[in-house]
């Protein structure tokens, strides 16, 4: 008997491992996935709410491989997906995706139309595909001309090009529509470094919120740039575990040293706000 002001057993974590239970006996790989179509489609959305994109995109594609999905479906798949997987992988899924949705995006609805160009222009820029993407990049702004995605994506392009005023331009724009975007803070910063202006990247990062490792990062880079090791040093002290301080100095040193010597390259830029380095003795 259930008293009456007893807290309900039903956390969302508990609703989770009982429908995990129901469906996949578990939620662990290489398992069948039980239950209908619509029950499949609510645990994956559930576990994509989450944030448990992995775990989202197994269910997905356990529902692929029985051929349940339809086209906008397959799109969520691979919005999903796309995070978790490796670059060519998402592309593939996205191409399933406009396909199934008849194969001609500008016969599509909008919002399927600037998912499927994001996507598909992320993809392809990861895979250093510059041409196709900013065609990708062009047909997002074409649906959605202050997509912050699109706008950074354009950004990091031209940046490569050594079309750095046109570049910030764009990252410019994308943080009108989304003044906390982090990536874009980041590359807009970069692009300065780029130009061979320090200044002006240290100047961008210390007005962001400096409790982002990645933005720390690249301010200790703009110091090196400028040859100022002890700034950078006190910038990465607030971040990284004491022992992997001269690590980080030499790591980043040799991106600024990369980003002079090739006068505004496009590849350090991208390496230096993508690359994870190890913050701790723990760190992977």
């Amino acid at each position: 008997m259930l008293m009456k002001n007893a807290p309900s057993l039903f956390t969302p974590r508990l609703l989770l491992a009982l429908i995990c239970g129901l469906m996949l006996a578990g939620c662990s790989s290489g398992l069948a996935l039980k239950g209908s179509k619509d029950e499949g489609l609510k645990l994956a959305r559930l576990l994509r709410d989450q944030g448990r994109l992995e775990a989202a995109s197994e269910v997905y594609a356990r529902l692929d491989a029985r051929g349940k999905l339809s086209g906008a479906e397959m799109l969520e798949y691979a919005t999903v997906s796309a995070p978790v997987q490796q670059p060519a992988q998402a592309l593939a899924l996205y191409g399933r995706a406009r396909n199934a949705l008849g194969g001609n995006i500008d016969k599509m609805a909008d919002t399927e139309a600037l998912a499927l160009c994001l996507g598909m222009g992320r993809a392809e820029l990861a895979l250093g595909r510059m041409t196709t993407a900013g065609k990708d990049f062009e047909c997002a702004l074409r649906r959605d001309g202050s997509n912050a995605t699109a706008l950074n994506g354009m950004g990091v392009l031209l940046d490569a090009q050594g079309r750095h005023d046109e570049a910030r331009r764009r990252f410019e724009q994308a943080l009108q529509s989304e003044p906390g975007n982090v990536a874009v803070m980041n590359n807009l910063a970069l692009s300065w470094l780029s130009s061979g202006q320090p200044d002006r990247a240290i100047g961008q990062l210390r007005t962001a919120d400096m409790n982002n490792p990645s933005l720390r990062l690249n301010l200790a880079l703009a110091y090196l740039y400028k040859g100022d090791e002890s700034a950078a040093r006190d910038t990465l002290s607030h971040l990284a575990a004491s022992d992997r301080i001269d690590g980080l100095i030499a790591t980043l040193s040799t991106r600024a040293d990369e980003l002079k010597q090739k006068g505004g390259n496009g590849n350090p830029l991208l390496l230096a706000s993508t690359q994870m380095l190890p913050l701790s003795e723990n760190a992977q």
